[in-house]
């Protein structure tokens, strides 16, 4: 009887464990609009997947249905999670930071394409993947935190009034620019503090 028990649970485990697995890895549709593609990529990076969540978004940046307006933001995103994947796996740091440098070079090109609005603060959220890039990394640590800088110093003069609207949603400005500042000064004084050289801008 003790034996019959044994078996039934170690099947039952095993059914349990292939149930979950199917759950996880059975190709789900793909996403019909650009939240579902951003949901979908935060359920993969959070459960360790990263270049599949980048693969997700990579996928809707060739969808003839997605807002070509937000390709720049996206192409952010996908930063982001190599920039996450750079600080979880140590072992392949230097290739996650390199891809992540790229698609912040094609968010930023994107960005300075576009006709945004004095106020978008585009610029801010690039030079803050910089800044934790050069955080990241050891050899191009000063480049990084260079580009950081410069950034930084072209979004402080665009954020100009008290409010900004984009997509349905208004934030106060104040706050924005206060935090640009502390971003640029931490950036300045990380740049001084690493012993980069005082002109490494290229």
């Amino acid at each position: 009887m003790i034996l019959l028990w044994k078996i039934f649970f170690v099947t039952l485990v095993a059914a349990s464990l292939l149930f979950l697995a199917w759950i996880l890895y059975y190709p789900k549709p793909e996403p019909q609009n650009q939240g579902e593609a951003l949901n979908r990529m935060i359920a993969l990076q959070e459960d360790g997947r990263y270049e599949e969540a980048v693969k997700t978004i990579q996928r809707w940046l060739q969808n003839d249905r997605r807002d070509v307006s937000r390709d720049g933001w996206m192409y952010h995103q996908i930063a982001m999670v190599y920039i996450i994947e750079a600080s979880k796996k140590p072992e392949t740091r230097g290739v996650s930071i390199h891809q992540a440098e790229l698609n912040l070079e094609k968010s930023l090109s994107l960005h300075d394409q576009q006709q945004t609005e004095d106020t978008n603060p585009g610029l801010y959220g690039i030079g803050g993947g910089y800044e934790l890039l050069g955080d990241l990394s050891e050899a191009g640590k000063c480049n990084l935190y260079e580009k950081a800088e410069t950034l930084f110093e072209r979004q402080v003069p665009l954020i100009k009034g008290d409010t900004y609207t984009a997509y349905g949603t208004t934030i106060p400005l104040e706050p924005l620019r206060a935090e640009v500042r502390k971003h640029l000064d931490a950036v300045r004084k990380k740049l001084s503090t690493s012993g980069c050289p005082a002109n490494v801008k290229q």
